[in-house]
């Protein structure tokens, strides 16, 4: 049974965390990577259908205090699984998004991506592993039009909406989207 984190995140606000266990309840991955874990929002709400399907682990990477804007520290995400009782569901591992994309080829039955996603990310992400059950933080106009991505001339992930045929899942801020799911 879902239950809403109690934990800071965008998701959070609109209970996007809801759409993220409807997927993993509907497709039962066995290996779910979540790249962008802050403060275990997504990761617990992946745990909890990871958990009421009986099977399956996820693999949780992010930088922690080693990203530079808005971070997670590892021993509040470690709190917060153990708080939910999803521990043993979930492996953390610090690693880099373009590190890991760049030197692996990973199997895995569904990937969620939530790392100031861009266009060009998302496209770098399809290009590798296009036939992949992947979901993501954004995809919406609004999303597209925060300041971060303005002020850094990033890519509007809707500009590469037709190359990797995304849908959006969960159009409340800051949206879900996936494709091939």
């Amino acid at each position: 049974m879902y239950l809403q984190p109690n934990i800071e995140s965008f998701y959070n606000i609109h209970n996007i965390g809801q759409s993220l266990y409807d997927i993993v309840i509907k497709h039962k991955p066995e290996k779910i990577i979540d790249f962008g874990i802050l403060n275990g929002y997504s990761t617990i709400c992946l745990a909890q259908a990871v958990r009421d399907n009986s099977f399956g682990e996820i693999i949780a990477y992010d930088l922690f205090e080693g990203y530079k804007y808005k971070h997670s520290v590892k021993e509040v995400v470690e709190y917060n699984l153990k708080y939910y009782d999803l521990e043993k569901y979930v492996i953390l591992k610090k690693m880099d998004f373009h590190y890991w994309i760049n030197n692996y080829t990973t199997e895995f039955d569904l990937l969620h991506l939530d790392i100031s996603n861009d266009g060009d990310i998302i496209l770098k992400m399809y290009d590798k592993y296009p036939k992949s059950k992947v979901i993501f933080e954004g995809g919406s106009v609004e999303r597209d039009n925060i300041e971060w991505m303005s002020k850094y001339n990033k890519t509007k992930i809707t500009s590469i909406q037709t190359n990797c045929k995304y849908k959006i899942i969960n159009d409340a801020f800051p949206s879900l989207s996936g494709y091939n799911v």
